[in-house]
């Protein structure tokens, strides 16, 4: 097969990426104005750091360059890195990210084997000065971040580089497959690669990664949903103050997407004919929608109550509570009978359902759970949950579900046993990544 000349490859790129960067100036200005924590540490965006970065790199033990682009892959790294040390307390790890929240959410991080900071900008000066700085052992891609300069930079200082926790959507395959004349020489830089499953191992190869460099290690997603809670009984708390008892049944729409409130509202008002115990709790993904949702709910004649306001209302038991605030799902999960996962009925991608699944609640969804299909797959097999077409489809579903509570807890208990069997990604990946530092620090190159 073709392929372009690497260096022509190199040019090709920094020139499309400079000239990309350019145009949208403007507007990462407007963004970075806007923004004062973009703002603040736009130095190591260009891989220049401040004076307590650059006085930890100057140890002798060259640190483990972990890079997770967002808040999801932040999480995926907090797991690696738990794993990490517990196999070896001393190891010395650097963690990047690309975006604020994603920043907050590892700072708990932060001790002397452990320090953050945002990624440098994927510029040819900027990736040399951060690499020469910062003298990475091993570099550790979490799931799909692809950057050329940041390869290209590794193996000139003949690095390791690793991808975990990896999938590959029938989209991005064939996206990579269309340009692989471009891409395949980047992706066959990679000298491990970790994906979630045996459709993303074949996906993998198909794209252009290099086949005997791919691992099948399943997802450490399930690990993640597994984290301790940080307000343990916080769902519970909440239960409790809204004034529903352990006699009433709560279903639960988590990170619901536009249109999939009232879908729910106007199904509970229908079932609540039959089950008056059915009570409603909306969490929607994007929390300042819900000005809007309140608008829309008054329609329904549907008593409703947000969860700012609970703790000023003197009449409790509503009919519907309405989470305006943000950090608590994880939490509300526990304390629900039956749960509908958001972005599969009207949007399209689907949302993560491990959390539901680890308290061993009964779990629907919509169609729509494209990025989730390994998952949903691993459930279906075990009849660990429930896929409805449609909103009548869905509708029936809970019916079902609500007239029989012995086969709402069985549900559950499946989807739990599910996700019970799946745990353990995270240890299978910090051992072999271990042995991979190990050889990376005695300069042999890894299988």
């Amino acid at each position: 097969m073709t392929t372009i000349p690497e260096p022509f490859l190199k040019i090709g790129y920094n020139l499309l990426f400079t000239t990309g960067f350019a145009l949208t100036w403007p507007y990462l200005t407007y963004l970075i104005w806007r923004r004062q924590p973009f703002w603040e540490r736009l130095g190591e965006r260009l891989g220049h750091y401040p004076n307590e970065i650059k006085e930890w790199l100057k140890h002798p033990h060259r640190p483990v360059w972990i890079h997770a682009v967002s808040v999801g892959e932040v999480l995926l790294a907090r797991v690696l890195i738990r794993e990490l040390r517990a196999r070896r307390p001393q190891l010395r790890i650097l963690l990047t990210m690309g975006t604020p929240t994603g920043r907050r959410v590892a700072e708990p991080l932060i001790d002397e084997q452990t320090k953050i900071a945002y990624v440098p900008t994927d510029f040819y000066y900027s990736m040399m000065r951060a690499f020469r700085r910062i003298r990475p052992s091993v570099l550790i891609l979490i799931e799909n971040e692809i950057w050329p300069n940041m390869l290209w930079r590794a193996r000139k200082m003949k690095i390791p580089v690793c991808l975990v926790n990896s999938r590959l959507s029938r989209r991005n395959r064939r996206l990579f497959r269309a340009a692989r004349t471009f891409v395949r020489p980047v992706l066959q830089m990679f000298d491990w690669i970790g994906v979630q499953s045996q459709e993303d191992m074949g996906r993998f190869a198909i794209a252009g990664f290099p086949k005997e460099h791919l691992h099948l290690m399943g997802s450490m997603k399930y690990d993640v949903a597994n984290l301790a809670s940080d307000v343990p009984g916080k769902g519970r708390e909440v239960r409790k103050k809204v004034g529903w008892s352990q006699g009433q049944v709560v279903l639960l729409g988590g990170s619901t997407h536009p249109g999939e409130e009232m879908i729910l509202a106007k199904i509970t008002k229908e079932l609540r004919a039959k089950n008056p115990e059915l009570r409603l709790m909306l969490v929607p993904r994007h929390v300042e929608r819900t000005g809007g949702i309140l608008g829309e709910l008054a329609a329904t004649g549907l008593r409703v109550i947000r969860r700012s306001q609970l703790e000023e209302q003197k009449e409790v038991d509503p009919d519907v509570l309405l989470v305006d605030t943000t950090g608590e799902l994880r939490d509300l999960y526990a304390t629900a009978d039956l749960v509908f996962i958001g972005k599969t009925l009207t949007g399209t991608g689907g949302q993560n359902f491990l959390e539901p699944a680890r308290y061993g609640r009964a779990i629907v969804a919509g169609p729509h759970m494209e990025n989730f299909m390994s998952l949903r797959r691993e459930f279906e097999a075990l009849d660990a949950i429930r896929v409805a077409a449609s909103e009548e489809d869905l509708s029936l579903e809970l019916e079902k579900l609500l007239a029989n509570r012995r086969g709402r807890e069985e549900l559950g208990q499946r989807a739990e046993n599910c996700f019970r069997e799946h745990l353990g990604a995270g240890g299978r990946y910090a051992e072999i990544l271990l042995t991979i530092i190990r050889e990376a620090e005695a300069g042999i190159k890894p299988l």
